[in-house]
């Protein structure tokens, strides 16, 4: 991941915070300089538009008052700019070791680990979910952000609900990118299965 697009907070004056993140695009060249223009015109001056391995990204530093209307200005933005322009990602990654969540979190990565393996704090963390070779453990980042904030660990740096539209939001392009290689019956199976969502009031 880009090491700079966390999501970090810096409370202002005006209460609003700074959120880092990135959109990873698909589409236009936006490296270009017309493309590059309209994005700046339509209110991406706070992004840096670049490259990796093929992969265009915007890594914003966006001020607002919540992580969920930063990302929904941002894409409002993009799309204002270029309406062919498609956001196919959303950093920061899901998946973390137990090193990134020290680091997001503000904790020491020995802290996290006791945390992790029940020598210290009341117990219950997160399994991990995935296993790359014999040494990594991967973390569902949302899963760990959510017990930290129920137990009181890594303060204001840890955003759980942040790290929900993260995943959500992903996950919808990701589902997006795949229906339409879907037959009609396997599609019908997705719907299903996504049942009827049921928004949290605010």
């Amino acid at each position: 991941m880009l090491l700079d697009t966390l999501v970090l907070t810096t409370s202002n004056s005006d209460s609003s915070r700074l959120h880092r993140f990135t959109l990873f695009l698909r589409g236009a060249d936006v490296l270009t300089g017309s493309a590059h223009e309209a994005l700046l015109d339509a209110g991406c001056e706070d992004a840096f538009f670049g490259e990796r391995d093929g992969a265009q990204y915007a890594a914003f530093a966006r001020e607002a008052k919540s992580f969920r209307r930063a990302l929904r200005s941002a894409l409002a933005d993009i799309a204002d700019a270029l309406p062919e322009l498609e956001v196919v990602r959303v950093e920061p990654d899901q998946l973390v070791t137990l090193a990134e969540i020290a680091w997001r979190s503000g904790l020491s990565r020995e802290g996290v680990r006791l945390l992790a393996n029940g020598t210290r704090g009341p117990g219950g963390f997160p399994p991990p979910v995935a296993y790359p070779d014999n040494k990594t453990r991967l973390w569902r980042w949302r899963d760990v952000a959510h017990w930290l904030r129920e137990h009181g660990r890594g303060g204001a740096a840890v955003d759980s609900e942040a790290a929900d539209l993260v995943a959500a939001v992903n996950a919808a392009a990701t589902l997006r990118e795949h229906a339409p290689r879907l037959s009609k019956r396997d599609l019908t199976l997705v719907t299903e299965l996504l049942g009827e969502l049921s928004p949290r009031n605010e």
